[in-house]
């Protein structure tokens, strides 16, 4: 008998390994149509990764969403924005996955949404949890596809873990749609760091790709002599020809691995590290920029090697930097980017214009420019003739002062420093010298915040501040403030300022705030805004009191240019031509919604139509509302009012009269 007790402990144990196994669901492609995909997991948002992927549907709404596993629907949403309509199921093993912006949900689902809108007397409720959930099979229909909340038609599907970790839909799903399209790199940008040279240069560079036996190659050499940023130009296309993000990058130096990245799994967490993987001066939801150079904290990221660091320490010769992309179907495509590394302070092999006698107004013909990365502040004056070596700067912060010699690069001299102190101003002299005796000079001043982490600062110039949190950075980094002369608009109030590099993300909270004038009335209207120098339009970011008496302050996630601005103009409001001028025909009517500052206000719309108030919504993408509760139309003259506000309090009414036969 006791023979026989590790047989049935073994047997027993074996039972409950079992259903373990089968705890790992199998996953189905939830849509019946083939559209394509529009967007990938972890692709780049304003503020976030793209948690899920994006099914394409035609551009038309209604048809069948499949679940993707065998599980039961948990969870019903119904909101006006975000995901819109949207349904959660859970499977074994801990999984569950989310179905947003549907249009409506299958029957025994749409008739707990109606009781639950009768119970709260919204028509938006939020989330509902489901006190019975309803057992569902993979393939079963649970609702149809369409456009509520944000974005035009489309699917997104989500999948995520027992630790709610957002788990990329295409390393699951079974029977998605081939690809065949590899990766297309584009480009390399390159930006220089403590004042290393690229190609005889200081500062941002972008190098274009060509494609030639099979890799994508540089168009033109690469020189280097010390420590740069690198950031790949890269794209996929999914299986329809669409712009996507690929799925996996690695770099490697030489043949060593350098940089490796692949688009997994997501932690809510990780969102805060989007600026690590993107650049955020360049990066859009069409075109992805990629930093190849680690930061510290970037837990995404492999290896945690940082490619900088490693240009720094290669020896004088030739080298090779080599990437591949792969998407999610093991296409693949590789860049080849040799490059030669120079010895430092080597000098420049561009010739340069014939020396001029010092003193005779070489200086005040030179153009002074600044370029900062990192910690570093690089100071440029082009167009110089002078030897490099007869220019000195002088810095003085506060009650520091340092004099630094100049550097030569192809177009003249340049000097690079990191800031003395954490004093704001920094007054700049720079002095032209002949056999010893300054005969010119010039003066510039600099407004710098030098950010560290573990230090909570704020800087002011004029009526414009900005607060940095003790975690904003990881590493020292310098940010440039400075006035710009640019004029929206909308009535400006004060000066717009910019703050400077750009493609910098914060890691934590920081606002920027501007003081409102004294005696403004109608604070309402006013809102701080940022400008888009791709589409040169400024574009409103939720402003609101700040708790220092009389400023508007803002979130902010990367550096750029703000203003505060005045929303004086009122929507406009137009009527589309009706699609028929028959009564019978008619089956909607279009009212286009526009608004130039800080956006439609949706809780003010109302619309009647002969006389009669109709449920009407503005739906921000396609920037109108639709009306098809056309019951109160009549033949002969109909007459229609729609009267709406803005976030501003500014209100527009609009009568249209129309015939139907």
């Amino acid at each position: 008998m006791r023979a026989l007790i590790p047989i049935v402990l073994f047997m027993l144990a074996t039972a409950f390994r079992v259903p373990a196994q089968e705890q790992k669901p199998s996953w189905g492609w939830p849509l019946a149509i083939q559209d394509g995909i529009s967007s990938t997991f972890q692709e780049f948002r304003s503020n976030h990764f793209h948690a899920g992927i994006d099914m394409r549907t035609l551009q038309r709404t209604g048809f069948p969403v499949m679940a993707v596993a065998d599980g039961v629907i948990e969870r019903i949403t119904v909101t006006q924005r975000g995901y819109g309509l949207s349904l959660r199921l859970r499977h074994a093993g801990g999984f569950s996955s989310l179905y947003s912006h549907l249009e409506r949900f299958r029957d025994d689902i749409a008739a707990i949404v109606s009781q639950e809108r009768i119970r709260s007397g919204r028509r938006y409720f939020g989330d509902r949890l489901l006190d019975r959930p309803l057992a569902v099979r993979r393939g079963e229909v649970i609702a149809f596809s369409g456009e509520s909340g944000a974005g035009f038609a489309h699917l997104h599907l989500e999948i995520r873990d027992g630790a709610d970790r957002a788990i990329n839909p295409l390393t699951l799903i079974d029977d998605q749609p081939l690809d065949r399209h590899p990766p297309r790199l584009r480009g390399v940008l390159l930006r220089s760091r403590a004042g290393s040279l690229i190609n005889g240069d200081c500062g941002e560079f972008y190098f274009r790709l060509r494609h030639a036996d099979g890799a994508f190659v540089l168009a033109e050499p690469l020189r280097i002599d010390g420590p740069c940023d690198v950031t790949l130009d890269a794209l996929d296309l999914s299986d329809v020809g669409h712009v996507v993000a690929p799925y996996s990058l690695e770099a490697r130096l030489n043949g060593r691995l350098v940089f490796q990245q692949s688009f997994d799994s997501l932690s809510r967490d990780d969102n805060n590290q989007l600026g690590m993987l993107y650049d955020m001066a360049y990066s859009s939801t069409a075109a992805y920029f990629f930093n190849l150079c680690s930061q510290s904290g970037f837990a995404l990221e492999k290896t945690g090697m940082r490619l900088a660091d490693e240009l720094q320490r290669l020896a004088p010769g030739r080298h090779e930097i080599r990437v591949i992309v792969s998407d999610r179907q093991q296409n693949r495509s590789q860049a080849i980017l040799p490059f030669v590394k120079a010895p430092a302070g080597e000098p420049c092999s561009v010739p340069k214009r014939p020396a001029a006698a010092a003193g005779n107004g070489q200086m005040q013909g030179s153009g002074i420019s600044a370029f900062l990365n990192r910690g570093d502040v690089v100071v440029k004056v082009s167009d110089l003739s002078a030897p490099a070596a007869q220019l000195q700067l002088k810095i003085v912060q506060g009650k520091a002062e340092r004099t630094i010699a100049a550097r030569e690069f192809v177009h003249g001299a340049y000097f690079c420093f990191q800031p003395l102190n954490h004093e704001p101003r920094l007054l700049l002299r720079l002095e032209l010298s002949e056999n010893g005796l300054a005969v010119e000079a010039r003066q510039m001043a600099l407004q710098l915040v030098w950010l560290k982490n573990d230090l909570a600062q704020t800087a002011r110039l004029g009526d414009f501040a900005a607060e940095f949190g003790a975690t904003s950075v990881r590493e020292p980094t310098v940010l440039l403030i400075e006035p710009v002369a640019l004029q929206p608009e909308l009535p400006l109030l004060g000066t717009a300022m910019r703050t400077d590099p750009v493609h910098f993300a914060f890691l934590d909270a920081v606002h920027y705030k501007f003081r409102v004038p004294a005696g403004t009335e109608r604070t309402g209207q006013l809102g701080i805004f940022k400008y888009r120098p791709a589409t040169k339009k400024w574009n409103y970011v939720p402003t609101q009191a700040d708790r220092e008496p009389g400023y508007l302050s803002c979130r902010v996630l990367t550096a750029g240019t703000f203003a505060l601005l005045r929303d004086v103009f009122p929507p406009a409001i137009s009527l589309r031509r009706p699609g028929s001028r028959r009564l019978g025909a008619l089956t909607r009517l279009v009212v286009r919604l526009s608004d130039k500052g800080k956006g439609i206000d949706d809780s003010t719309l109302t619309v009647v139509l002969n006389g009669r108030k109709l449920e009407a919504e503005y739906d921000p993408d396609w920037g109108h509302v639709l009306l098809e509760e056309l019951a109160h139309l009549k033949k002969g003259r109909n007459e229609l009012l729609v009267r709406v506000g803005d976030l501003a309090g500014n209100f527009s009414q609009k009568r249209f009269f129309f015939q139907l036969k």
